[in-house]
């Protein structure tokens, strides 16, 4: 299992910020490697359940993935927890903390994941982490350009 942490200030108010995220069938706009982000449940008081689909490209290899998540958005504590429910990993959840800096929004993401694929080697699954962290970048990227 890997761990990410990715960070990013963006000079946006809190409140708007929180909103933009949770638009996330907007980020495959600003995402190369996402295709489609479907909402397929929402009870209108934060839980959602959402299908991602994205290509997935290391070296000359490239496939299409999809995972579907749980998420919880949580209006007062400014936070997001998400949860694998089925997909192409064997293990993927993380957590979202928004925090009003006075000058903006600090947005920190911590994912953990696992592809669950036992023949990958070291320099495979090495390739994937480093991957996985830009994603994880990139969409910090793609929130504060969708933010402005």
């Amino acid at each position: 299992m890997t761990a990410i942490h990715v960070t990013r200030l963006i000079a946006r108010p809190l409140e708007e910020v929180f909103a933009v995220a949770q638009r996330v069938e907007s980020f495959p706009d600003v995402l190369p490697d996402l295709d489609k982000v479907t909402i397929l449940e929402n009870d209108g008081v934060g839980n959602t359940v959402t299908k991602w689909e994205g290509t997935v490209s290391l070296g000359p290899l490239t496939r299409k993935i999809g995972w579907t998540e749980r998420d919880h958005w949580d209006s007062a504590q400014k936070t997001c927890t998400f949860d694998l429910l089925s997909g192409d990993m064997k293990r993927f959840n993380g957590t979202w903390v928004f925090t009003d800096t006075g000058g903006g929004t600090q947005v920190d993401l911590q994912v953990d994941f696992e592809l669950g694929i036992p023949v990958l080697g070291p320099m495979i699954n090495s390739m994937v982490d480093k991957l996985m962290t830009q994603n994880c970048d990139d969409l910090l990227t793609a929130l504060e350009r969708l933010s402005q």
